[in-house]
């Protein structure tokens, strides 16, 4: 999706992939529950909330939030409508959605106008002082206003033009929620444990650390789900969960390391599924607190220093790929394929670190070593090409995420990860480096050109425009200023029972959906 002309009409109407499909399980008058198995659950639901903004909260939320357009990823990345009918663009700024008459929430109410406009309003997302100013920030950030016009009608305003406002509209942050259960909880935390929504599965129960347990929406508006009940479960260890997809106490697992293919590949009752998808594998540096990773030519320097293609040939069975920079072809006009894969020239390396006066200061690598498929090897992988060029670097295996974070504990670099959950550099590109993301507030790094340009590819018009900002703002990343690294393509493999017959998206979620899913 492009720009839109005054007046034009997306239309959306009809064709989307939801439809019910009449292809179910075999059990259960035709439904089973799906057990899960994750390396970690957050059992807060909300997805404005602080803690629901990690790859493994948006694989549960995507079973309990519809929005009111999806992306089509079974034909060509096309906008389909989901509680939305139809947008039209009034002018620049302004676009009236009509919604989908009759639509459900859990509990039986009605989705109307109102819930719209509330779910995306001051109350929840657009007043500072909201429990999802933050996350608003980031997924909607040109969004100045929202109002109900009729029953089934709702008009957002933007500050400034934005040229990808219809996909934001498909992002996380976007799942629409019921206005009326929303005000009887007693704090958004209680909320966010048992939320009220309209997506194809409802909140039965939230036990931190442990399960999150869905059962089928029977009001779901695009046709009967196909599975009675879904259980996430937290299994921390990947050998666990490998262990458990194979005595059969799970169906389908999360995460699956390399060096697991082949043993669940010998197994011809289990599948491994998965592979490259739109997001990517990165690290962070903090240049503002470590007094080393300071000066830009360090950083440069470690850049240079790591050999992607390496790690992705050896660790990764070459199943996913090094891409041109932070960059997917499914930007399109945007995306630059002249543009190489990050460097590796050691020779380089050595002349930055002897040019920047470095003495061999230690510098902190922190990770948890198992939140990322192949983590710990990858980290030690690392350090390891670092320690070869003279590069001190201390790997320190921590807890949790906020001992990694915490400032107070000496940050220099640590594994991340960028999820593109729409096709275009404002998904993941921006919200994870930009002006308002948790790296820049968080005080990582701060780039006073990288943010103008910023503005430029949030803003114009132009498709021109928006591709020369955006690769001049890929140069100040990969070579003048570099923040962090892509490592290669966020890899994201599931083994599965064999006579299931479902993948994952290109965004690396699971979608439960009518026709998504079969046995």
């Amino acid at each position: 999706m492009n720009t839109f002309n005054r007046r034009e009409v997306l239309g959306l109407a009809g064709g989307l992939c939801l439809v019910p499909s009449a292809t179910v399980f075999a059990q259960d008058a035709g439904r089973t529950a799906l057990r899960i198995a994750m390396q970690d659950l957050r059992v807060e639901l909300d997805p404005l909330h602080a803690r629901a903004t990690a790859l493994v909260s948006f694989r549960v939320l995507e079973s309990i939030y519809d929005k009111l357009f999806a992306i089509d990823y079974q034909r060509d990345g096309q906008i389909r409508p989901m509680l939305a009918e139809s947008i039209e663009a009034l002018d620049s700024t302004t676009y009236r959605v009509s919604l989908r008459k009759e639509v459900r929430f859990h509990d039986g109410g009605e989705l109307t106008a109102e819930d719209v406009a509330f779910t995306f309003g001051a109350e929840r997302m657009l007043a500072k002082d909201s429990p999802g100013f933050g996350v608003g920030q980031i997924s909607f950030p040109s969004m100045s206003a929202v109002r109900a016009t009729g029953r089934y009608t709702v008009e957002f305003s933007t500050k400034t033009p934005d040229p990808v406002f219809v996909k934001r509209l498909t992002s996380y942050g976007a799942g629409i929620v019921s206005k009326s259960a929303y005000l009887k909880a007693a704090t958004f935390d209680q909320w966010a444990r048992a939320p009220i929504a309209a997506g194809p599965y409802r909140v039965v129960e939230a036990v931190e650390n442990r399960y999150i347990r869905l059962e089928a929406h029977g009001g779901y508006w695009g046709g009967r789900p196909p599975l009675k009940g879904i259980e996430f479960r937290m299994v921390r260890e990947p050998a666990a969960r490998v262990a458990g997809l194979r005595a059969g106490d799970f169906d389908i697992i999360t995460t699956v390391a390399p060096d697991q293919f082949d043993i669940l590949a010998a197994d011809n009752r289990l599948d491994v599924v998965g592979g490259d998808t739109m997001s990517f594998r990165t690290l962070v540096y903090d240049s503002t607190t470590n007094e080393v990773l300071r000066d830009p030519r360090v950083r440069r320097a470690m850049n240079l220093a790591i050999d992607r293609q390496t790690v992705v040939n050896t660790i990764w069975r070459k199943r996913i790929s090094v891409p041109p920079s932070h960059q997917h072809p499914a930007y399109g006009a945007l995306y630059n394929r002249d543009r190489p894969i990050p460097r590796y020239n050691p020779e380089e390396v050595k002349r930055l670190l002897a040019e920047a006066g470095y003495k061999g200061a230690a510098i902190p690598f922190k990770t948890v070593g198992n939140y990322y498929t192949a983590e710990l090897i990858e980290t030690q992988a690392i350090a390891a090409m670092w320690r070869a060029v003279g590069l001190n670097v201390d790997i320190q295996m921590k807890e949790n995420w906020a001992q990694v974070e915490d400032p107070l504990g000496g940050r220099g670099v640590n594994n991340s990860s960028d999820g593109t959950y729409y096709p275009d550099p404002a998904a993941s590109f921006v919200s994870r480096w930009g002006s308002q993301s948790s790296f820049q507030q968080g005080g990582y790094w701060r780039n006073d050109k990288f943010n103008a340009l910023e503005t430029t590819l949030l803003t114009a018009q132009d498709p021109a425009q928006r591709r020369a900002a955006y690769q001049e703002m890929l140069d100040i990343f990969d070579e003048i200023d570099p923040p962090g690294t892509v490592l290669h393509s966020l890899g994201e493999f599931f083994g599965k029972r064999a006579n299931i017959k479902w993948t994952p998206t290109p965004t690396g979620l699971m979608d439960f959906r009518p026709g998504a899913i079969s046995a």
